[in-house]
């Protein structure tokens, strides 16, 4: 299999710690296409393998992106890191604070954080995750490292580092209908 520690019996034991339905998918190819605006990749499941728009697609180290297109043999993937990505999360901080965010990708190896609520407890190198909420990703999905906090025009903002870089994927796991 590829890179990113999904090699057998580790593989099968991370998809085994997963919540719901989950199938493994090799990455055929990124960009192209539709895609050549978006930061995307092609793997090989589709609908005949229950994939579904929107599905949540990850690998152990953290969240990859959103299924955005499927055929019944292949399926498109929204990367974390595209402009048009939206993902609620949570970050960690010091003490019993909770901290909420909007992550939003920035066409970088980088990604942006905003509609920060409780950032006053928020320290640089906090884990972001997930927060479950809106339905699309399950929560505590790693997302990333907090490299930055800075008051912008827009208020509290972060910026964070991937947890996954793209360009080493060679396989995925997605969220299926089971």
């Amino acid at each position: 299999m590829g890179r990113h520690g999904m090699h057998g019996a580790g593989m099968l034991g991370y998809k085994a710690r997963l919540p719901g339905a989950w199938e493994a998918a090799e990455v055929l190819s990124s960009g192209g296409g539709a895609a050549a605006t978006r930061d995307v990749i092609r793997v090989g499941k589709g609908s005949l393998s229950g994939v579904r728009e929107g599905a949540a697609v990850v690998v152990p180290e953290g969240l990859v992106g959103r299924v955005v297109s499927v055929s019944p043999h292949t399926a498109e993937v929204l990367l974390l890191t595209d402009p048009s990505m939206r993902v609620s999360c949570r970050i960690e901080t010091d003490g019993d604070a909770v901290a909420h965010g909007i992550l939003m990708g920035a066409d970088s190896d980088r990604v942006l954080l905003g509609h920060l609520s409780g950032a006053a407890a928020l320290r640089p190198h906090a884990k972001v995750v997930t927060s479950g909420l809106g339905g699309v990703f399950p929560k505590d999905i790693r997302i990333g490292t907090l490299l930055l906090v800075t008051n912008g025009v827009r208020g509290v903002e972060g910026e964070v580092l991937p947890s996954v870089d793209p360009a080493t994927l060679e396989d995925v796991f997605i969220r299926c209908d089971r």
